[in-house]
């Protein structure tokens, strides 16, 4: 009993002074208490700022490719143009002369029938191009086809009750030249 009683007299150290581990562990702590909530604010931001990217290049993307498909409509409109031929002009100048078979009129007219064409079949409506028209076709050097071609696109992931403007307008211009075998 004498080792009981020694150790009920004598007790255990006084915590007046903690030790050093506990006092950087209590900073710590309040350190931490203090920073809650920050790390789900900064992810949060974070995965706003990453959406706003992602959904911006989808919408450069979609108007990029409106692009290259109305450059594919005015390209295949131009080839139609080249190959109309216009009645009255396709053996004018004696047997060596190259054949003149296309006028400004047989151009247009040759691009504005693929393009309604090309809108029967979807092409026109895909994405979000809209409202193509011929803007010019013409003939240059009386056997290049030059059409142009116009369009209105609308990316799809832009706030179109935010910004101020409904979409972009588009233009592109294809040619095809006539040529004749030896």
């Amino acid at each position: 009993m004498r080792r009981d009683d020694a150790r009920a007299t004598t007790g255990p150290p006084a915590l007046s002074a903690p030790a050093p581990w506990r006092r950087r562990l209590r900073a710590l702590l309040r350190r931490r208490a203090a920073e809650d909530g920050q790390a789900m604010l900064l992810g949060i931001g974070m995965i706003a700022v990453v959406l706003a990217l992602t959904l911006g290049i989808a919408s450069v993307t979609s108007v990029y490719l409106d692009v290259k498909r109305l450059t594919a409509m005015a390209d295949s409109a131009a080839v139609a143009g080249a190959g109309r031929i216009a009645p009255d002009g396709y053996y004018t100048g004696g047997p060596s002369a190259a054949p003149v078979a296309m006028d400004d009129a047989s151009v247009r007219s040759a691009a504005v029938d693929d393009l309604v064409s090309q809108a029967e079949v979807g092409v026109a409506s895909a994405g979000g191009l809209s409202d193509v028209s011929v803007t010019d076709a013409h003939v240059e050097d009386g056997r290049v086809a030059v059409v142009t071609l116009s369009g209105h696109s609308r990316p799809p992931f832009l706030p179109w009750g935010v910004l101020p403007f409904e979409g972009f307008d588009i233009s592109a211009t294809g040619s095809a030249r006539t040529t004749t075998a030896p």
